[in-house]
């Protein structure tokens, strides 16, 4: 992802401000996951997980990293599914059918 945006502006106009997920920051979002990286769908969830988790600020306010799953689920609707939509394309890479697939939902 080296040509990873610092923000993105959406179809309904608000703003992104993103950084990309380092190796830190990936510890932490496993541990925070929990049990929702258990079973088939982990590396869906954690991959969508990660491209939801770049998020750092939405329209200028800042967002904290989430510390839990349920942190994580609140991120992701406050997201919305235009910034996922957005999102997908910058966290695609060859093979990776998982996250494509649960972003289309």
């Amino acid at each position: 992802m080296s040509d990873f945006p610092q923000e993105i502006v959406l179809s309904d106009k608000r703003r992104l401000t993103l950084r990309e997920i380092d190796p830190a920051d990936m510890l932490d979002l496993i541990e925070a996951a929990g049990s929702a990286i258990n079973g088939a769908s982990a590396s869906a969830w954690l991959g969508y997980a990660e491209m939801i988790c770049s998020v750092t600020a939405i329209d200028g306010v800042p967002v904290q990293m989430p510390q839990s799953k349920d942190e994580i689920r609140d991120l992701a609707r406050r997201v919305g599914k235009s910034g996922i939509a957005a999102l997908t394309p910058l966290f695609e890479r060859d093979g990776d059918d998982d996250i494509r697939d649960v972003a289309k939902n």
